[in-house]
């Protein structure tokens, strides 16, 4: 093992080197300064923005100066999170330890990160609403409040280490007395979480030959979906076992003596959890539900070797005014460029009568706003009066391609596949893209999309209606409290998770308003937790509830006087 030793010590050296973090900053500055006098952008475009700008030629149309100035930005942007992000962990990994020092580096990273994100995230919504590549209507409020949730919380985390730097020792204690089993049941969830999936996938893996890399890509992609099903349950067993624990060593006992309120002894703890529902939130908001939904079509995209991931599979959708009724085996999530491509595709165009007119069959077909749809090696079947009268393969370009250009098509994409998608799995920007291109359609049809919508912001505050709840029960100015408050916290959390279950289906159907249905549990319950929390600060015993089954006072028995009278003497 001498090896090895050798290894920590050249690692410990090269820790200890003197400014070895400042020099690869200030080489990575002179890199970036030194690549905007060259002209890096010109050399090494973004894909995506070379993606934007195909897109507009194939379409024919004037590319936004918005991309045009992304263009110019964005090349830089990539090669400072290639160059400077690594050099800053290499920064932010020597100075750990020391708050003050660690306040620079992390800053600047995680305004790089956010900078970089918002900009890439900029480049495929300008394309994709200015362009219209799947015909759908554009949602700029909803992609604006995406845009501030990357950036709140990237720079969310030099706010949280100045909030750590800023604490007194006291509540420093009671917040790793809370993160150290956070974090041990968030990442056990998360194992066994994975460990069961990988169960059911692993055939699917080895079908498809993918590598190592590509079943970690994956699970890093579930992420966020299951961080929102996996965190309250984590925030709630944690908040149980901490303040367990500081209850049998006297320790909130100890706090409270020293002139502090319960509430400011639990305060770091509540905050470390408002923090874990706002990341809830952003995870919520677009990338969890997506994720969710996306998670079988990407194992099948894998098997298939396609392109990209699929959005929805085997769609049928018919239009009463065109007579005409589409199948889709396959719907990628994005169109642009011709790239990506529908796949399995029929169109049966029908008679006014009903009887069939026309017959498209197309292995592959993509859509723009100005050449419309465009379908690939296939054949058309002509009918006359309900039989096949003739079957014409598709014409032949100049590069020996067999294209079917039919601008006549009115259908869009988006009209075809939002009819196939599920609530459950859109995020709030195709939420409101989906209500806004249907305005008119029955209020049962959009029951689910309008509850959706507002889940999608109230779920993230579960944890912290639970929290509410089980702090109280959690504390025990007693060892004789705490398995009762334990078991009453675990009892309320399934009652929760019953009650929520309920009120979603209630307004999925359409029989209460949205936004009562979603929040009404998170009012039901915040306000039990508000009580008991005001009747544990008061160290007052927390209310209990008896059943009389009846008026009747009881009595005592009395005993009998079991002894025998003695025979007379007399009598004898």
């Amino acid at each position: 093992m001498k090896w090895l030793q050798r290894v920590i010590q050249a690692w410990q050296k090269a820790r200890e080197l003197p400014y070895l973090g400042r020099g690869s900053f200030a080489v990575a500055i002179g890199l970036l300064i030194l690549s905007i006098m060259l002209g890096w952008h010109r050399t090494h475009p973004d894909d995506e923005v070379g993606a934007a700008i195909q897109q507009a030629q194939l379409a024919e149309i004037s590319v936004p100066k918005s991309i045009l100035v992304l263009a110019n930005v964005l090349p830089y942007l990539n090669l400072w999170v290639t160059l400077g992000v690594p050099v800053l962990l290499l920064v932010i990994w020597r100075r750990w330890g020391d708050l003050k020092r660690l306040m620079f580096p992390v800053s600047v990273a995680a305004v790089s990160v956010a900078l970089w994100a918002i900009a890439s995230d900029l480049v495929e919504y300008i394309a994709h609403s200015q362009m219209t590549e799947m015909g759908e209507p554009p949602a700029p409020v909803a992609f604006a409040f995406k845009l501030v949730l990357i950036a709140l919380v990237l720079i969310s985390v030099p706010l949280v280490l100045l909030y750590y730097r800023r604490i007194s020792l006291l509540e420093r204690y009671t917040l790793q007395t809370f993160l150290h089993p956070l974090v041990f049941c968030f990442v056990s969830f998360f194992s066994l979480w994975v460990i069961m999936d990988l169960l059911d996938n692993l055939k699917d893996f080895q079908e498809s030959k993918s590598s190592a890399g590509d079943v970690v890509r994956f699970y890093l992609g579930l992420l966020p979906h299951v961080y929102t099903q996996i965190m309250p349950v984590a925030l709630l067993l944690s908040v149980l076992y901490a303040l367990t624990r500081m209850s049998r060593a006297n320790e909130i006992i100890s706090m409270l003596g020293a002139g502090r309120s319960l509430f400011q002894v639990l305060q770091p703890i509540f905050i470390c959890a408002l923090y874990a529902c706002v990341l809830n939130l952003a995870a919520n908001y677009y990338w969890a539900p997506r994720a969710e939904g996306n998670r079988e079509a990407i194992v099948r995209a894998m098997s298939e070797h396609a392109a990209d991931s699929i959005m929805a599979s085997s769609i049928m959708f018919h239009d009463a005014q065109t007579h005409r009724t589409w199948y889709v085996g396959t719907f990628p999530f994005s169109l642009r460029s011709g790239r990506e491509r529908m796949h399995g595709v029929q169109i049966r165009e029908e008679n006014a009568d009903g009887t069939p007119s026309r017959t498209i069959l197309a292995p592959s077909a993509s859509w723009s706003p100005r050449v419309g749809w465009r379908l690939y090696d296939g054949s058309e079947m002509i009918y006359q009066k309900g039989s096949v009268a003739a079957i014409r393969p598709f014409p032949q370009n100049k590069d020996g391609q067999h294209i079917l250009e039919a601008p006549s098509l009115e259908e869009t994409p988006w009209s075809i596949v939002s009819y196939a998608l599920h609530a459950d799995y859109m995020g709030v920007p195709e939420i409101v893209s989906y209500l806004h291109a249907h305005p008119k359609a029955a209020d049962e049809k959009l029951a689910p999309f309008r509850t959706h919508f507002w889940h999608r912001f109230a779920l993230p505050w579960q944890a912290l209606a639970l929290m509410l709840v089980a702090a109280p029960l959690g504390v025990a100015y007693s060892r004789r409290g705490s398995v009762g408050g334990i078991a009453a916290s675990v009892f309320i959390f399934f009652v929760f998770m019953f009650v929520n279950n309920l009120f979603l289906n209630l307004g999925k159907g359409g029989h209460l308003p949205p936004w009562i249905t979603v929040w009404m549990p998170h009012l039901l319950f915040g306000s039990l937790g508000l009580v008991l929390f005001h009747y544990r600060s008061q160290n007052r015993d927390l209310p209990s509830f008896k059943f009389k089954l009846s008026k009747l006072k009881p009595q005592i028995a009395r005993p009998r006087n079991r002894r025998t009278p003695l025979p007379d003497a007399s009598a004898t």
